[in-house]
């Protein structure tokens, strides 16, 4: 499952590399120079560095600080290692556009080795989700809710989601996917205001994971309502919820995306 190799000389790193580069994640932490040509032409000193080579080609230099590499290369580089000018050097090539990755390493601390595989993926609750979920089962708001559009522009924003009750009342969704404030509630009056100012029936509904004392006192002041998500959607133990939406769903939601009222 993994192969760990310390100190290596560069002869040994070469064939550790060279034999696990199509089938595994490579990890080197090394002192190396990198240099870059392509769409741009960068230059940096020697430093201690991580380097990631994956299977499929992609290639990325960490330094300690900071989420962002600081060089890589995307899936179907072609990569080559080789031993030149005493330096062990890794280059990633580009053909389209092309671009060239070198990494010069005077030093090798460690390389690893690593079969890492693809697992089920599950999108950890956006407020698109959420809404995409609600168009689906309208019922979760309530017994004949009827969606009819995402995103409905007004002068004050975006409506995330706009729909009508069993009586023809317009309904009025503001998602939040964490705490609702009095940020929010204000929101979802200024859009509950617009339609009143037009002389339509009109409810606000707030749908959030909680909601603060103060919001949901000044909620009731203006005759809003508010739907608590953790009842509706799966909590994990750090309080996100999940969402899982098959194809089909996430056709209806387009369809419903585009269209008109």
């Amino acid at each position: 499952m993994y192969e760990v190799l310390l100190n290596p000389n560069f002869e040994e790193a070469k064939d550790f590399v060279e034999r696990n580069l199509s089938r595994s994640l490579i990890t080197i932490l090394a002192e190396c120079e990198i240099l870059y040509e392509g769409r741009a032409f960068s230059k940096a000193s020697s430093s201690r560095r991580l380097i990631i080579v994956k299977a499929d080609g992609s290639v990325i230099v960490h330094e300690g600080t900071k989420r962002e590499p600081i060089n890589w290369q995307p899936p179907g580089s072609i990569i080559e290692v080789s031993i030149e000018s005493g330096v062990f050097r890794i280059k990633a090539v580009r053909k389209r556009p092309k671009e060239k990755l070198e990494i010069l390493a005077s030093r090798v601390f460690f390389i690893t080795s690593s079969v890492v595989e693809e697992g089920n993926f599950i999108l950890v609750g956006s407020e698109k989700d959420e809404v995409d979920l609600v168009i689906s089962k309208p019922e979760l708001i309530e017994e004949g809710f009827k969606p009819l559009q995402k995103e409905y522009n007004t002068p004050y924003g975006k409506i995330d989601l706009l729909g009508k009750d069993n009586k023809g009342n317009y309904i009025v969704l503001e998602f939040k996917r964490s705490k609702a404030t009095l940020q929010a509630v204000s929101q979802l009056y200024r859009y509950v205001m617009y339609f009143r100012e037009r002389d339509q029936l009109v409810r606000g509904i707030l749908v959030a994971p909680g909601i603060s004392e103060n919001a949901l006192n000044l909620l009731s002041r203006l005759g809003l309502e508010y739907v608590d998500l953790r009842n509706i959607i799966d909590f994990t133990n750090c309080g996100r919820h999940i969402v899982t939406l098959p194809n089909s769903t996430r056709n209806q939601a387009q369809e419903i995306s585009q269209r008109g009222l």
